[in-house]
């Protein structure tokens, strides 16, 4: 019986692996047949109703956001992303295809922070230039999205849609009220009064640094979207205020009677509309080319054989000391990535792409390091996203030139740490207690049932100490600016891009664009091609990579088998790869 349960057994996990491959190898040749190239035909319309997250580059890993939150919860997300340098590239060479008539604009599923948005908008205005039109459409818009939705020669709602027009807010959670309950308690050691990455766990509201720094960055960019709107629709900024706060416009018939919007219409009505302005017949179909289909001619056509490279690195994410991942920069991959360009000869020049609010100390001295070196034979220059805020600056400061957008969020020069004690939640709660034999004092320093005395809760801060003098460090030497200088505008502070070029912590406002042809100058190049790394994984190598993994893969390996258990494994290895000493900025920049 044995043996039977045994070979049965044996029997249904070949058939299972030899079932996943067959979907793998279908899977694959559905995605990578022979279908024929997209074409655009004559007087066509390009079709963006676009759906999920803007990043910088597009994310193929369908298990890139997979947390153990998300799986007990049952909402994990298969949102696609979207590039936003690919999305730009796109409306860059529509501008001057002649088959493209004009664009139809549906944005209501489209997320993205501050800084990005702004940037596609000035984009879709740049197309704006051609002469070509703009027709959006909105069953509900969400508020950051409405300010892209006004660039549009006319912008339409659903009579039943919504439009949210309320003002930005940010917020934070405070967990110590739930870790005295527990019974847990932080060791929290940092170095700056604006590092309130802490503040969740030693505070239960908002220190007045904290609210200071907040309240100037939502200004900051209230600012912008308001003057924006202001620019498109000619209302004044102080009625659109005075419109936020009483809130006059939550529906689409208010939107529209507020001129936010032209007029209330369903979806079929605008394509009408739009087939009458390019003189179709009422019988004729409207020619539409989606996003996608479009993306893949405008890839076709920028195929280019230049000797001179200019390398974008894109730093997208939570710095870690791992070897990376989608939307992560893992600190080991990064400096192999680095030391590849320094010994590439065709490469001339470098833009480091930093979207990221730091993280693990350790990593971001090992980057800054190969960077360093870099730097010493190619020049660099950083081109500044949503954030590149602390080991995100840290791994900006010694390029030779800085460029950020306006509403970009950087700075937060600091640094801190946190370690839990479990002792008293175990004892209490579960009844677990513990008892211990050591060869030394200090033996069992950093167990998470240790009980601090003074000695090890002075070393450690005199230790994060050392870390925001070397930060300083860093940064007074790569902006050729004075350490006491430098630590007036840190102790954790985190500026706008506007802000921050006003103390010297960047060199010119502007986008990739505007880096690029810095870099070109640096290198005394006229021509070059881009090239960007890390290169982008296909799906199925996404797909492959994160079920099979490899050797030596621990994440990958306990994905084979997912369970909330698991996953929350997966999290805790997660935190451990930030190191107990962190370069990280003090709060997310999502806004809502």
């Amino acid at each position: 019986m044995k043996s039977f349960l045994k070979t049965f057994f044996a029997c249904l996990l070949a058939m299972g692996f030899l079932f996943f491959f067959v979907f793998v190898f279908l899977l694959g040749g559905l995605l990578s047949g022979d279908s024929k190239s997209p074409k655009v035909e004559a007087n066509s319309v390009l079709n963006l109703t676009l759906k999920g997250e803007i990043t910088d580059r597009a994310y193929n890993n369908p298990f890139r956001n997979l947390s153990p939150m998300a799986a007990l919860t049952g909402s994990i997300s298969d949102a696609s992303t979207i590039g936003l340098f690919e999305l730009k590239e796109v409306l860059k060479y529509a501008k001057t295809d002649d088959h493209i008539k004009g664009i139809y604009l549906n944005l209501d599923e489209v997320e993205g922070r501050p800084a990005t948005m702004f940037d596609l908008r000035s984009a879709l205005e740049d197309f704006k230039t051609s002469k070509k039109f703009i027709y959006a459409y909105s069953n509900s818009t969400p508020e950051i999205n409405l300010m892209l939705n006004t660039v549009a020669d006319k912008f339409y709602i659903n009579p039943l849609g919504g439009c949210e027009f309320d003002g930005f807010a940010m917020q934070m959670d405070y967990y110590k009220g739930l870790m005295d309950k527990l019974g847990v308690e932080y060791k929290v050691f940092y170095v700056g009064e604006y590092k309130s990455a802490t503040e969740g766990f030693r505070r239960t509201d908002m220190s007045p640094e904290d609210r200071a720094q907040r309240s100037e960055l939502l200004n900051d960019i209230s600012a912008d979207y308001l003057a924006n709107i202001t620019k498109a629709t000619k209302i004044p900024v102080e009625t659109l205020k005075a419109m936020q706060n009483n809130l006059t416009v939550m529906d689409a018939d208010e939107a529209v009677s507020n001129h936010l919007a032209a007029a209330l219409k369903y979806q079929d009505e605008v394509m009408e509309e739009i087939k009458l302005k390019l003189g179709y017949k009422k019988s004729d179909e409207l020619k539409m080319i989606s996003y996608d289909k479009y993306k893949e001619i405008v890839k076709g056509k920028s195929v280019s054989s230049n000797s001179n490279k200019i390398a974008v690195i894109y730093a997208e994410g939570e710095i870690n000391d791992s070897k990376g991942d989608d939307g992560v920069i893992g600190g080991e991959a990064f400096v192999k990535i680095i030391e590849k360009i320094q010994k590439d000869a065709a490469v001339k020049g470098v833009v480091l792409r930093v979207n990221s609010p730091g993280g693990s100390a350790f990593a971001s001295e090992q980057i800054y390091h190969a960077l360093k070196n870099l730097k010493a034979k190619k020049p660099i220059v950083v081109s500044m996203g949503d954030y590149a805020a602390s080991g995100g600056y840290y791994i900006s400061a010694g390029a030779d030139k800085i460029i950020a957008q306006p509403n970009t969020i950087t700075g937060s020069i600091g640094i801190f740490g946190m370690i839990p004690n479990i002792r008293k939640a175990l004892n209490d709660k579960v009844g677990v207690t513990f008892d211990e034999v050591k060869t030394a004092e200090h033996s069992n320093f950093f167990n998470l049932t240790n009980d601090w005395d003074e000695l090890e809760s002075a070393k450690v801060q005199r230790h994060v100490e050392k870390g925001y003098a070397i930060f300083l460090d860093r940064v007074a030497k790569g902006r050729k600016m004075d350490t006491a200088a430098v630590n007036k505008v840190a102790r954790g502070r985190v500026w706008t891009g506007q802000d921050a070029l006003k103390i010297g912590l960047v060199d010119e406002l502007g986008g990739m664009e505007l880096a690029i042809k810095r870099v070109k100058e640096l290198a005394k190049l006229k021509e070059a091609d881009v090239v960007s790394y890390p290169k982008n994984k296909t799906i199925m190598e996404s797909i492959l990579g994160d079920f099979m993994g490899n050797g030596d893969d621990e994440q990958t390996k306990l994905l084979k088998n997912i369970t909330p258990q698991l996953l929350y494994m997966k999290q805790l290895e997660r935190i451990q790869s930030l190191g107990v000493y962190q370069y990280k900025m003090p709060f997310d920049v999502n806004v809502r």
